[in-house]
């Protein structure tokens, strides 16, 4: 499994253990307002309540088994450079908000990805004329993935 792909899946996990934390807060609220309504001096919490909250510590145990090289350069919501990274790593999503390759109901069966940006399309410059170009999916995560220089995109043409 590449970087990249663990990178993708822990933003997905973050997503999801959103998702569950929101859904145990509203399971357990509703479980005290029926111990409230009935006069009951015990909460009973519903099976699905555990679920959830069993869900969210494997969730948590994944996260904490896949945790970055902090030392390792990468463009995700975790780095130094934080929402400025996290906008650039987008930029292969398509509009429905899936990246280039995941399942996509909306565009079918596979997201087709920016159809504004494709892998290899230069998409700005550098100080000193170097190419700035979006890379495939696989190296969206390296930074020097991102840069050409003038002999090198001289040579790729």
């Amino acid at each position: 499994m590449t970087d990249s792909t663990i990178v993708d899946l822990r933003r997905e996990l973050r997503k999801a253990r959103e998702a569950l934390a929101d859904t145990e807060t509203h399971l357990a609220r509703h479980a005290e307002m029926n111990a409230a309504l009935h006069c009951s001096d015990r909460v009973m919490y519903s099976p699905l309540h555990a679920k959830v909250t069993a869900a969210m510590h494997g969730i948590d145990h994944a996260l904490e088994r896949t945790t970055p090289d902090p030392s390792a350069p990468t463009l995700d919501h975790q780095s130094s450079d934080g929402p400025w990274a996290a906008l650039v790593a987008d930029l292969d999503r398509c509009e429905h908000g899936r990246h280039r390759g995941d399942s996509c109901g909306d565009c079918g069966s596979e997201s087709h990805g920016n159809p504004h940006l494709t892998p290899g399309q230069v998409i700005g410059y550098g100080l000193h004329g170097d190419r700035i170009v979006m890379p495939d999916r696989e190296s969206k995560h390296e930074i020097s993935a991102w840069r050409r220089t003038s002999s090198e995109a001289r040579r790729r043409a």
